[in-house]
């Protein structure tokens, strides 16, 4: 897989790092989010739980996924900032049981 940083774009009132990213995978299968997150983190020098992936789409028969990442300072901003669901797609909380 390889790795193509679109756009990169500082939010500092939001204390994150807002990426577009295309990832080539010709001789791969479509790449999960996990795979993602990872390849972010390693490109763009940040620890695993700091990134939250937005969104990704793959489009038919093409081996190019489209995505929006977003790479947080810190945990915390992260947590305080993304809404619950994104936070459960990222792998950043896990789902409360109901009673």
């Amino acid at each position: 897989m390889e790795l193509k940083i679109i756009e990169k774009r500082e939010n500092p009132l939001l204390h994150r790092l807002e990426v577009q990213f295309e990832v080539v995978h010709i001789k791969d299968k479509t790449p999960t989010r996990e795979d993602v997150r990872n390849l972010l983190a390693a490109n763009l020098n940040a620890e695993k739980n700091r990134v939250v992936l937005e969104r990704m789409h793959t489009s038919f028969g093409a081996p190019v996924t489209r995505g929006f990442a977003k790479i947080y300072e810190s945990v915390e901003h992260a947590l305080k900032t993304e809404p619950e669901y994104v936070l459960l797609r990222n792998k950043l909380i896990e789902k409360k049981e109901e009673e």
